[in-house]
């Protein structure tokens, strides 16, 4: 049985399926149901970490939509026609297809429009967040499919957090001072989660239409983190979409 979070804002809907990935706890295997064929592992280990997760969602194996993710504000939307190339957010209004986020420290988010029929999976690293890739995708969904911020239920997901995030000037700089404090010396605590979750209200997103994870990859063992393992760090999945026949998951 795959190790899944199941965000508390989507639970109850028979619109949407959604869930975030978690890393097994194994000293003997740091890259534990890992989700990426980027980062050394097995590509049959991956593929069948990807299977059960698209399994237990209740989606088919060939609709899990995935992109190479590269730091940017390129908005994909998925349909029939759909083929892997470069964004950071995806955006569909068709049923059957399971939007992924590859995350390990990075923020996930993930946003339901029920009244339009829309869901979106966006990856905001410090770069796609001083860019606001969320703004993108929801003017995008705004542009494409008539979103509404009342319209909107939305995840923010667990990433690096304020308590481990360590970075220099050169990125905190980019950022009002009201999202890093000093740490040691040349050093800041950066909360790019709180940048995000800014982004969304000004959006006007409700803020009761929002949950926020708060914990931190770096220093919770129960998700993948660059920042903490480095090189052997495998990746985890933030996935939504809305099934062919809505009901039970």
């Amino acid at each position: 049985m795959p190790r899944l979070f199941i965000p508390s804002i989507f639970r109850r809907s028979t619109l949407v399926r959604a869930a975030m990935t978690l890393r097994s706890v194994s000293a003997r295997d740091p890259r534990g149901f890992n989700m990426s064929v980027a980062v050394g592992d097995d590509p049959r280990t991956v593929e069948h970490n990807r299977s059960a997760l698209v399994e237990r969602l209740g989606f088919e194996r060939r609709c899990l939509a995935l992109q190479k993710q590269v730091h940017g504000v390129v908005v994909a939307e998925v349909d029939e026609g759909y083929v892997a190339g470069e964004s950071d957010a995806m955006m569909t209004d068709r049923p059957g297809w399971l939007l992924g986020a590859s995350i390990a420290d990075c923020v996930p988010v993930l946003i339901h429009d029920a009244r339009n029929g829309a869901v979106a999976a966006v990856h905001s690293g410090w770069r796609g967040t001083e860019q606001n890739i969320l703004t993108a995708t929801l003017d995008t969904m705004a542009a494409r499919y008539g979103t509404a911020s009342g319209d909107v239920k939305m995840f923010i997901g667990p990433s690096a957090g304020g308590c481990c995030y360590e970075v220099r000037r050169d990125v905190a700089g980019r950022f009002p001072e009201r999202y890093s404090r000093a740490y040691g010396e040349g050093t800041w605590l950066f909360d790019t989660r709180g940048v995000v979750l800014d982004q969304a209200v000004a959006w006007g997103i409700p803020s009761e239409r929002i949950e926020v994870d708060p914990r931190c990859t770096i220093c919770d063992s129960g998700f993948h983190s660059y920042r903490r393992d480095g090189t052997v760090s495998g990746r985890m999945l933030a996935v939504i979409g809305m099934p062919l026949e809505p009901g039970e998951s």
